[in-house]
């Protein structure tokens, strides 16, 4: 190991990443955690949580080969942009240490890493709970995170269509022009949730909205319903009411706002939940039963994937001389 900290900046991490990689190393990732072979902060998550302006949250983990931490700068009101301003420095950055001398061995900024490992954990569950021959994609928000979660989810299935919506129809225009031609595909940009999600066979919603947005009947039979928001974006009845609710981690996803209030106020409980995908994916419990179930998961992103793409760019970054050393 060469001396000093690499440290890998955004467009380093973006030369580097590729798409089909990331889908296998966060489904190793889901299914190291299944084995029991991810070691967790205590606890989970440290934070500072100013109800107004920026929120700070570090969370890490060890694995086989390396440990590290995830630091990230959040709104109070969600996301990690300010359009006030442009950025000084990464606002989310990974930090990778070495298992056997407990040396630092890089830093990297994790914007597109972070929106890219949001993408594929939504592939992997789409790969394990949607019906065969799924060609029809939903995407509620048009952010950074559907900014990979499209061209990930491209990599998987044969997307036939996929509609997007957002709170302004010029964000939904411009993403459905760009990325679409980008990766030519047909990409629909629709006025409303009815209308995006009518025959949709994968759904993905990832959005800062503070509102429940999507009803239960509005959902297809046969589709399957990921939910990475910060907040709760379907409304109750579906938590209860699908053919089954999903989660990546309870112990983690119980603290989503959404899941911790439907707890305090007694109308959900860890009996409603049929399983947590890592078990799923290592065959531990049955996913999709019947391709007319209804399949809804909330996700909260689990920080050993982060590091296990942390390890991979560091390891990518060493072979190809990538990135820039800080000397020790």
């Amino acid at each position: 190991m060469a001396n000093g900290i690499l440290y890998l900046s955004n467009d380093d991490v973006k030369r580097l990443l590729d798409l089909g990689e990331a889908i296998d190393i966060v489904k190793s990732a889901l299914q190291d955690h299944s084995a029991g072979r991810v070691g967790w902060s205590v606890p989970e998550d440290l934070a500072v949580k100013p109800e107004q302006g920026w929120q700070y949250w570090v969370t890490g983990c060890s694995l086989d080969a390396a440990a590290g931490f995830r630091f990230r700068a959040i709104k109070a009101a969600g996301g990690s942009r300010d359009p006030s301003r442009p950025p000084q420095g990464p606002r989310r950055i990974l930090i990778l240490s070495d298992r056997q001398g407990g040396e630092v061995t890089a830093i990297m900024d994790e914007d597109w890493c972070h929106s890219v490992r949001t993408g594929a954990a939504a592939t992997v569950a789409c790969q394990s709970l949607s019906r065969q021959g799924a060609s029809v994609m939903a995407m509620l928000g048009v952010g950074d995170t559907a900014s990979a979660t499209v061209p990930v989810m491209a990599r998987a299935f044969d997307l036939k269509e996929v509609r997007v919506l957002s709170r302004r129809p010029e964000t939904r225009e411009a993403f459905a022009r760009e990325v679409g031609e980008e990766l030519d595909l047909n990409i629909v940009p629709c006025d409303t949730a009815p209308e995006a999600l009518d025959g949709a066979d994968l759904v993905v919603s990832a959005t800062t909205t503070s509102e429940p947005f999507v009803k239960q009947e509005w959902i297809s039979e046969g589709a399957f319903v990921y939910s990475i928001g910060k907040h709760q974006e379907l409304e109750n009845a579906a938590y209860k009411g699908m053919g089954k609710f999903v989660v990546d981690s309870w112990a983690q996803c119980k603290k989503k706002s959404d899941v911790d209030r439907m707890l305090r106020e007694g109308f959900l409980t860890r009996d409603d939940v049929y399983a947590e995908i890592p078990d799923v994916l290592s065959g531990k419990v049955p996913g999709r039963e019947d391709d007319r179930e209804r399949i809804f998961m909330r996700a909260i992103g689990l920080v050993n994937q982060d590091i296990s793409l942390a390890a991979w760019l560091y390891r990518k970054a060493l072979e190809e001389g990538a990135g820039t050393r800080l000397p020790y």
